[in-house]
């Protein structure tokens, strides 16, 4: 039995179309391992910082670390689109895994041989993630790139499952490396996990993934988003989506402390059904081929913040993993269907500074809502934050809703005004 035939037995149609794609199939192992990577970095980077730190800085440090980690991939974004918007996404790919992987690599040389402090450390997790964004979107222009538009979002939700997979396997298995060999093993896999990614991305030959445009200046990016209100709709929608997610990481814990005897294993639970409901959400929205783009988007962040409601509510591990399983199954083909909607209606010469630009600004908005949860759950308490998340998210479902239908309204309108005027005349 061939290769195709296997895959159409035991895969959705969509995805089984994506895997016969040979470019497609070949990057997806860099894909799964270099996400398995950064999972298990989501534990690395902040125990290595504990390690690295003075005890009156603890906190301090491990929150640069982790800020490090992240938020300089949009510095990144909006200034390096000179060089960067008009690269194919195969060398997007290419270069932020090689930087990546070179400098998690230079983290645990220096510091198994004594010579890695706590700002050393946080410099060179901000060098690392400078090109994040650019990363994030080569691997998003690659989908549109090598596979037909009827199978974008296939493609899209094929990767984003193996990205929610890989936070469901990648924190346990740093526990295990860090109990075994230390947090500076940790980043040293994670090293390896985009050393390989880059592996795989020298191998692609396809002529899309190779083509190079020419570089798209961040105004143009801004004029475009002004003249298609969807796509900046879009934009906005997300950015406060992400944010309002943003205070949950820092209340649910604090919940669990209060109401469950600071049992984290309750923790562990609710956070796992979260994973296990976002790759099957995932799964399933690459299935679906015909999703009516715009319903689908404001219907996943209305249910998102139903689904958190009860938590808050009641504050038991019931609660907490139905409510928390059934959102992840609901949050986790935002993505996919972003991107997709985002590639629907974006010119393809701006696809990977669209995408760039994109990244950079979520990027910033989740952590940024996090920093805001501390306050919040000192003034309201942790129950009160995430229902005030969770009604502040639905009605901003209905806001976007009742601006689509003003935006749309108005564009029949102006498609009328011609047709009246003519039969004036």
């Amino acid at each position: 039995m061939t290769r195709a035939r296997r895959l159409q037995r035991v895969l959705p149609q969509g995805y089984t179309r994506c895997l016969a794609n040979r470019d497609f199939r070949r990057l997806q192992p860099g894909f799964l391992v270099s996400f398995l990577g950064d999972g298990m970095s989501f534990v690395g980077v902040a125990w290595l910082a504990v390690e690295l730190a003075a005890p009156a800085h603890r906190s301090l440090v491990v929150g640069l670390a982790v800020a490090a980690y992240s938020l300089p991939a949009a510095i990144g974004s909006l200034t390096l689109g000179r060089w960067l918007s008009g690269r194919n996404a195969r060398s997007l790919i290419l270069v932020n895994a090689l930087l990546r992987g070179a400098l998690f690599a230079l983290i645990p040389a220096l510091y198994w041989t004594g010579l890695l402090n706590a700002t050393t450390y946080i410099a060179l997790l901000a060098l690392s993630s400078v090109l994040h964004a650019w990363g994030i979107a080569g691997r998003q222009t690659f989908v549109a790139e090598t596979l037909p538009a009827e199978d974008r979002l296939a493609g899209h939700a094929l990767v984003g499952s193996q990205e929610q997979l890989s936070f469901i396997t990648g924190p346990p298995l740093a526990g295990l490396v860090t109990v075994a060999f230390g947090p500076a093993a940790v980043l040293a896999a994670d090293a390896a996990s985009y050393l390989y990614l880059a592996l795989v991305t020298a191998r692609v030959r396809g002529e899309g993934t190779l083509e190079r445009r020419p570089a798209v200046p961040l105004r143009r990016s801004a004029n475009t988003l002004a003249r298609h209100p969807e796509l900046m709709g879009l934009l906005v929608l997300s950015f406060f989506f992400y944010l309002l997610y943003g205070p949950i990481e820092v209340a649910v814990p604090v919940v669990v402390a209060e109401r469950m005897g600071k049992d984290p294993t309750a923790l562990g639970w609710i956070w796992g059904a979260f994973g296990v409901g976002a790759v099957l959400g995932t799964w399933i929205t690459g299935s679906l081929r015909r999703l009516p783009l715009w319903p689908t988007v404001l219907g996943i962040v209305a249910g998102w913040g139903l689904a958190i409601l009860p938590f808050a509510q009641f504050g038991t591990l019931a609660a907490g993993i139905a409510g928390f399983g059934l959102g992840g199954l609901i949050y986790a083909p935002y993505g996919p269907v972003t991107i997709t909607l985002l590639q629907q209606k974006a010119p393809i010469e701006e696809l990977v500074s669209l995408s760039a630009f994109r990244s950079a600004i979520l990027v910033i908005a989740t952590p940024l809502g996090a920093v805001l949860g501390g306050p919040l759950v000192g003034a309201l308490g942790a129950a009160d934050t995430i229902k005030l998340s969770g009604q502040t998210t639905i009605a901003l479902a209905a806001l976007g809703a009742v601006l689509i239908l003003l935006v749309r309204r108005n564009r029949r309108h102006k498609r009328q005004e011609p047709l009246l005027d003519t039969a004036r005349r």
